[in-house]
Order: structure tokens, then sequence, then C-alpha cells
């Protein structure tokens, strides 16, 4: 394994581009995550000191709930995560465009090593989008929660393992879309095309259908912000909110996960490289 992510290494550490659009990435995420105080401000302002507003800023950045808060605002369907893609689509499709998958297999290295490698990479990036929103949530909630004991800090801190996976399995389609398109250009306008075309296919489904789509059974698996003040429930403000994980949510997306990488390991076994 440690090879491989050396080998993975060598191929990246000098790729300009690759690492201007992961500055850019961190740069966006943490702007956002940071920004949400100030943004919450401006609305409350703009509704004329509106108090459910001003109450929802309170404790939206409280410690046990500013896990599920920003792990939702950060993996929002087509948000920012959307660069993590576009990024694993141009360092696959440059395997093929500069042949180098191809000196890797001549040079030893199995189909199967390739794929494992590129999951691992994969799996990084994900890890490290987890680590920024982990690093960020830490600090606000420090700066913001009035209880800041162990229990409140470690309390929901399952959102971020539910982020990591979604955002894992996110950049495993991503993957998909690359090894199979090949081209960068046409690998991009397809991963953002299908942004668009799969709610339009589940406007036509079945609503019990239409969670099993990709792009909803990963967004499923953290769907909405939560904090005490919206578990409140008025007859002008009666809606539904994630109170938990659904083990079923997570099972989707984890089954998509390893479809998507099964798909990508018969696709390479078969194809001419």
């Amino acid at each position: 394994m440690i090879r491989l992510l050396q080998i993975e290494w060598g191929k990246l550490k000098s790729y300009r581009a690759f690492w201007v659009m992961i500055g850019l990435y961190l740069f966006i995420l943490f702007s956002i995550i940071f920004g949400l105080p100030a943004i919450l401000d401006y609305i409350a302002a703009q509704a004329g000191e509106n108090e459910a507003i001003k109450a929802f800023k309170s404790l939206a950045f409280n410690f046990p709930d500013i896990w599920q808060n920003i792990a939702y605002v950060a993996s929002m369907r087509g948000f920012i995560k959307i660069i993590l893609a576009i990024i694993v689509v141009i360092f696959i499709s440059n395997e093929f465009t500069y042949l180098t998958i191809r000196t890797n297999i001549l040079s030893g290295m199995s189909r199967t090593e390739f794929l494992i490698a590129k999951l691992q990479v994969v799996f990084l990036l994900a890890l490290m989008s987890t680590l920024v929103v982990f690093v960020s949530g830490f600090y606000l909630g420090l700066t913001n929660s009035p209880v800041t004991t162990f229990t409140a800090i470690t309390g929901k801190l399952q959102y971020l393992l539910a982020y990591l996976l979604e955002v894992f399995t996110y950049l495993t389609f991503a993957l998909l879309i690359g090894t199979i398109i090949r081209k960068t250009g046409f690998s991009v306008i397809i991963l953002l095309l299908y942004l668009i075309v799969e709610p339009i296919v589940g406007h036509y489904l079945p609503d019990q259908f239409d969670k099993y789509l990709p792009m909803n059974a990963m967004n499923n698996v953290i769907w909405s912000p939560n904090t005490s003040l919206m578990q409140v429930k008025t007859p002008e403000f009666d809606m539904d909110f994630q109170t938990a994980i659904s083990i079923g949510d997570v099972g989707i997306c984890l089954m998509y996960a390893i479809l998507f990488s099964g798909i990508l390991y018969f696709y390479l076994q078969k194809k001419d490289l």
C-alpha cells in the first residue's frame, strides 16, 4: 500500500494544476465554513434583526450540533465538493492522456494495484476534506459554544464519519466517469450534467425509488442541519429535520461506493489500456 502511494505521490508532487485546485478547494471550504456566522448576521440584518435567525445562529455553532451543521453545508449537492471531483477527473484522465497507466502496467504494476492506488488517493482527498471540516468545526465550536465538555465536543462526531463516506463515494463516482470517458473536458461536462439530469429523472420516479438514485443516496446520509430550536414545532413552522444518521442510508451509500469500485475493477481488467 505504501509503495502504491509513493508512486502516486511521484506523479502528483510536481503537478502544479493539482496543487492549485487543492488550494482553491481548501480556501473556498474554509471561507464558507468560517463565513457562516457572518452570513447569518447579514440575513438577520436584512430580515430586520429577525429573532429566529439570531437564535439559530446562537445554537448552530454550539457543540455538538455544529458537527452536523457544517458537515451538511460542506456536503450539499453540487456544492464545493464538485471541485474535489474535478480534481479526481483530471488526475485519472491524465493517466490515459499521457499513457502513464500503460507505463505503470508495463513496469510491473497490476491493474488491480493501479485501481487500489487511485482509490487510496480518493480516500486521502476525502479524509483531507473531513479533517478541514473537523478543524473548522472545533474552532467555531470552542469560540461559540457555552459548553465545551468532552461529552459535548464528541457528541454527533458520527456526522463527520458520515461526511467522509459521502465524499469518498462521490469521488469514486468521479473516478469512474474519468476512467470510462478518459478525456478531462468531456468527463467534467458529464460530471456537471449529471447534477442536472438526476433531479429531472427523480422527478418522474415514485418517491420510494427517488432516494435510491446515486446522488440522492449520497446526500441522504446527511440531509439537513439541526439544532434544538429546529425541533420546536409550531403551526407556522412544522418541518422535519434529521436527528440521527440512518443505518439504511449509510448502507445504500456504501453499496454505491462498492458498486462504483466494482465497475472500475471489471472495466480495468477487460478494457484495452
